[in-house]
């Protein structure tokens, strides 16, 4: 039996197995060969990717088109959370694989520099494993952009339609200069042709961006049907004015991994046509690993993705295993003394958040307009920026302990 067809038998049995689960997935082990090389904390990195993007708000004088600069941002963003399998051809996207389950407390930081030198920080931490949940801090001080929010996800399976990861959570996005704040619900994401061994994403469903200047953009994402009908990737969006009768001002076209067009809607203009691969990309900047804390991303799961890199899969399987288990014992201690793990950068809030409320109500989908906290294991917020330097300058990041129960040195 080659390697191709030993994989896609343990995929077939791995599937097989999953239809029997019952409730979310979010926390099943998948076998080696389906893992990306990353965690899930470093997937909110792409919401600044597009860095000369995400600033633009804070340099524009209109409203109406920051609204648009947002949703923009939103939109050039999906394609590097989703597409998390390397690309094979030079005219393939990639497919998509399953990040690394993070561990609770797990730390990914980073920084953007920005062309004029300006700092984006990153700050992203695991606040839950039961349900997982991530929490993510993005901010610049220079041109007061900040972006806050966390996600649980639930996922679920079935043959006929696939794995479906429902993103719970929000991020609010805050531009100090104008004074204004811009919420930002979240798709669906759905992996589909597992079933033939080239599995790729599409998003789903409608989500929304409410700004307090009295806009709301309304996403619509669509894709590929089970019978091969419809265009792969597809979105339309729409940019409404909520003090103006709720008057329909843009509207974007295409598909989010590649090709978007954005049109005035009141005069029928073409404003802007474009791929998102052109629009450029700046690194994150991460300190070497081995000057990393432990509970960093890149450092704790370093022997994991090493073997991955690798193709060897018993290298994965147990490093994997090493810190999952030491993690279930952590756990357990931590019951038996009847103490809670502590968070760092991000503390729970129960349900108290009136940006949110305020935000929400224009939002037509009652379900969005929910905090819903016992599926994100509570209200996150960020510490504040001050506080997250001085524990960052002190460099405490557990310096007793490692996430796999060993002595951090």
């Amino acid at each position: 039996m080659t390697k191709t067809q030993s994989t896609f038998s343990q995929l077939k049995d791995f599937l097989s197995y999953l239809a029997t689960v019952k409730g979310d997935l979010s926390n099943i082990t998948a076998p080696p060969f389906v893992l990306s090389s990353k965690s899930v904390t470093e997937i909110p990195a792409s919401w600044a990717e597009r860095h000369e993007l995400f600033l633009q708000p804070a340099r524009e004088d209109d409203s109406a088109q920051r609204a648009l600069l947002v949703l923009k941002n939103f939109l050039c963003s999906l394609k590097r959370q989703v597409y998390t399998a390397e690309s094979t051809s030079e005219d393939s996207d990639g497919g998509t694989k399953k990040p690394l389950n993070a561990f609770l407390g797990e730390l990914f930081l980073g920084s953007f520099e920005g062309k004029d030198g300006s700092e984006t920080r990153l700050i992203c931490e695991q606040v839950s494993h039961h349900p997982p949940v991530t929490a993510c801090f993005i901010y610049n001080k220079t041109y007061g952009i900040s972006s806050c929010g966390y996600v649980a996800q639930e996922t679920t399976f079935s043959p006929t339609a696939g794995v479906r990861v429902k993103q719970v959570g929000h991020a609010i996005i805050r531009d100090e200069i104008h004074k204004e704040s811009h919420l930002m619900t979240l798709p669906t994401l759905a992996i589909k042709g597992l079933l033939t061994g080239r599995p790729y994403p599409e998003l789903e469903g409608t989500c929304y961006i409410s700004s307090s200047s009295g806009y709301l953009a309304t996403i619509k994402f669509q894709g590929r049907g089970t019978l091969g009908a419809g265009t792969k990737n597809s979105v339309h969006a729409e940019i409404s004015g909520i003090r103006d009768g709720n008057k329909v001002l843009f509207e974007v076209d295409g598909q989010w991994n590649a090709q978007l067009t954005i049109k005035n809607s009141l005069s029928g203009k073409m404003l802007d046509e474009f791929n998102v691969d052109d629009l450029p990309l700046t690194t994150l900047a991460t300190k070497p690993q081995d000057e990393q804390s432990h509970w960093e991303s890149q450092r704790a799961w370093s022997k994991v993705i090493e073997g991955i890199n690798a193709g060897e899969m018993h290298v994965v399987a147990d490093e994997k295993n090493a810190i999952e288990n030491a993690q279930r014992e952590m756990r357990a201690a931590e019951e038996k003394a009847g103490v809670e793990w502590p968070r760092l950068f991000f503390q729970n809030a129960d349900n108290d958040s009136q940006e949110f409320a305020l935000l929400a109500k224009a939002i037509p989908d009652a379900a969005a307009r929910s905090l819903d906290p016992e599926r994100t294991a509570g209200v996150w917020k960020f510490i504040g920026a001050g506080s997250a330097e001085a524990l960052l300058a002190d460099g405490i990041h557990r310096r007793s302990l490692g996430p796999a129960g060993q002595a951090a040195v």
